[in-house]
């Protein structure tokens, strides 16, 4: 029963049919005690009409004996058979002098509703709990020049004939109701299943995922303005995923790819020598030393798949601590000297202030050292290589700037991408694997920075890194 109503669907359901059920009840009981008051009212009205009627009629003369005559007496016995009840007419003596059940003719009658119906007064009484009415009114006569009580009319009668009544208007009620209660339970149904359909199917397009089945699409699905919300966060999750498996499914490409091609090159290498006799020494060892570089090659391209992999999953701590990022960046660049005087390019370095930070040492250092690296191996020999180091109050900003061959401006949108190269033929005579900017873009967003690239084709590439002074550890990793 639990479960039953931890559903949303069977929540709305009850929620509409218990909205729906209080007033429905409300009406039942303001409708029955209504048409009761009403039946109670109309007869009474009657009863008081006739009343009057039967006291005017015994007015006639100054003496009720002389208006009470056999025919009188007889058309009153048929009104009061006629409207269920029993007339008494009584004197000035307080006795009873006609009694349409002949039961107490002759007797005395007392009570205070007789004694203020002699001093002019009219009394009504009606008890719902014992279903009796009565009523007492004088009878009057008016002369010449008097006007005086005669005697007295008491009518009393039984209102059983009001639960008679009853039973038939309650009928007619309970039918009506019971047609409301029906619509109210197919209201409830419909309305719950208008809600609830949209998020189901959300739900059910969303396990897909969980099975595998990234084809799917909720995009297109409308609901309720308090709904699509829900929706849109899911159609984003979706597409989220299908871009992951995307991603993936290129991403294992890619990784087969370049793997394959020096595993073919050193089988090429190597049944070239198995294949051959009497190879000169010069030739073999030619052949090793390609087998050798082909050998690097693929180790490059593993170990920085594994640096990938640990960076993307944060499966490595970040060990921070204050670091003068002067000093930092003359040691990258003291490294990096001899590779650059190798193809006669200049290093220099423009700082603008003493900058200290919280950093990773060891993971920025690659990060810089990649970026500074690659800014040597795509230059023109004889080309400069500039870095600069600026800050603010809550950041520090480096600049590596290149005149060399730049980027196209198509390829600038994707040169952070895994196994991307702008040019392939040149980036395997540099060495490179193409992961080295998508590294460089992990290791910057771990200390919450940015890095963005500049460049302009044959003429040079600026890649700016902003990162903050003071490293924050916001709980949930990258967003």
């Amino acid at each position: 029963m639990k479960r039953v109503f931890e559903s949303l669907q069977s929540r709305i359901i009850v929620s509409i049919f218990a909205a729906g059920i209080i007033p429905i009840v409300i009406l039942h009981l303001i409708i029955l005690n209504a048409c009761n008051a009403s039946f109670v009212y109309q007869r009474m009205s009657e009863i008081r009409h006739r009343c009057s009627l039967i006291t005017t009629q015994l007015g006639t003369y100054s003496s009720i004996e002389e208006s009470l005559t056999p025919e009188v007496a007889e058309r009153l016995n048929w009104y009061s058979e006629a409207y269920g009840g029993r007339l008494l007419v009584i004197d000035d003596e307080y006795r009873i002098i006609l009694d349409t059940y002949q039961a107490q003719k002759g007797k005395t009658c007392i009570s205070d509703a007789v004694f203020a119906a002699f001093e002019g007064g009219i009394y009504e009484h009606y008890a719902s709990n014992s279903q009796y009415l009565e009523f007492v009114l004088p009878i009057t006569y008016s002369g010449a020049n008097e006007k005086m009580v005669t005697s007295a009319l008491v009518f009393s009668s039984t209102t059983r004939w009001i639960g008679d009544s009853m039973k038939r208007t309650k009928m007619y009620v309970f039918f009506i109701e019971g047609v409301l209660v029906c619509l109210l339970i197919f209201a409830s149904f419909y309305i719950s299943y208008l809600i609830s359909a949209p998020v189901k199917r959300v739900t059910r397009e969303i396990e897909k995922l969980n099975v595998g089945n990234f084809n799917t699409d909720i995009s297109g699905l409308t609901s309720y303005k308090e709904i699509d919300g829900i929706i849109e966060t899911s159609s984003q999750a979706i597409q989220h995923y299908q871009e992951m498996e995307e991603s993936q499914e290129q991403f294992v490409s890619n990784v087969s790819h370049e793997l394959r091609t020096p595993m073919t090159s050193i089988r090429v290498l190597a049944d070239s020598l198995i294949g051959q006799s009497n190879i000169p020494e010069e030739v073999y060892q030619e052949f090793l030393g390609d087998i050798s570089v082909e050998i690097d090659r693929e180790s490059r391209i593993i170990e920085d798949l594994l640096s990938m992999s640990r960076l993307g999953k944060g499966n490595e701590s970040m060990n921070i601590s204050q670091v003068n990022i002067n000093e930092f960046i003359l040691d990258i660049m003291r490294r990096l000297k001899p590779i650059a005087e190798g193809r006669k390019i200049e290093l220099i370095y423009e700082s603008f202030r003493q900058v200290h930070a919280d950093i990773d040492e060891v993971k920025l250092s690659q990060a810089f050292v990649n970026l500074i690296e690659n800014a040597i191996k795509y230059n023109r020999d004889g080309g400069y290589v500039k870095v600069s180091l600026d800050s603010d109050h809550a950041y520090f900003y480096l600049k590596v700037t290149d005149n060399g061959i730049g980027i196209p401006q198509d390829a600038l949108p994707h040169v952070f991408e895994r196994f991307y190269r702008v040019d392939k033929a040149r980036s395997r005579v540099t060495g490179g694997t193409g992961l080295g900017l998508s590294i460089v873009r992990t290791i910057i967003l771990l200390h919450y920075g940015v890095i963005k690239a500049e460049s302009t084709y044959g003429e040079g590439t600026t890649f700016t890194v902003r990162i903050p002074l003071n490293h924050v550890d916001i709980t949930g990793g990258l967003g």
